[in-house]
């Protein structure tokens, strides 16, 4: 029996990925190395540093991944995205909290950029993982072995909302059912 709900962020509760992806083409263009669009979306939820140093890997270029990093979130910040929320999956996570399901938020994106849009839709999770509480991104299970710790649930109790073919791997490793999201927007 399911006892508690873990969503993915972006591309589940909101859509902020063409902002993310746009930023890290900029920061990567910065430091010579080209990123591709459709393997960027397919890597969803693996951490900015896992995806930088991937793309850099691919390239063939050495590149310190904690300043292309920080550049990324300098370019993030400075444009202030316009995160939309994703009416249906937000209407079914305060649903869920309602009703007194545990729920959970796991990213692979950083606390600094999803606080400020948690907080704009009034999401509150009774857990937020974040990609500076792991060493490892999506298709690991860190993520959401962390939420369910901190949700205290056993992760086979749990349910895990996303979009990605990583964070779909990502719940699978962790024991965990998984529903799969699709946007057509």
């Amino acid at each position: 029996m399911s006892s508690a709900w873990i969503f993915d962020f972006d591309g589940v509760l909101v859509n902020t990925m063409e902002n993310h992806f746009s930023c890290y083409s900029q920061a990567l263009a910065e430091v010579g190395v080209p990123i591709d669009k459709a393997q960027f979306f397919s890597q969803a939820g693996m951490t900015g540093r896992e995806q930088i140093s991937y793309f850099a890997r691919k390239a063939g270029v050495a590149v310190d991944a904690d300043v292309v990093y920080r550049r990324k979130g300098e370019i993030f910040r400075s444009r202030k995205p316009d995160a939309k929320k994703i009416d249906c999956m937000v209407e079914l996570f305060h649903l869920l909290r309602g009703q007194g399901w545990r729920v959970a938020i796991a990213t692979g994106s950083s606390r600094l950029s999803v606080q400020p849009v948690i907080d704009q839709f009034d999401l509150a999770p009774h857990a937020l993982v974040a990609a500076e509480d792991v060493q490892r991104g999506k298709p690991h299970p860190d993520l959401f072995l962390l939420a369910a710790e901190r949700l205290g649930v056993p992760p086979e109790t749990c349910v895990v909302v996303e979009d990605s073919d990583v964070g779909i791997e990502c719940a699978r490793r962790a024991g965990m059912r998984a529903l799969r999201f699709f946007d057509r927007s």
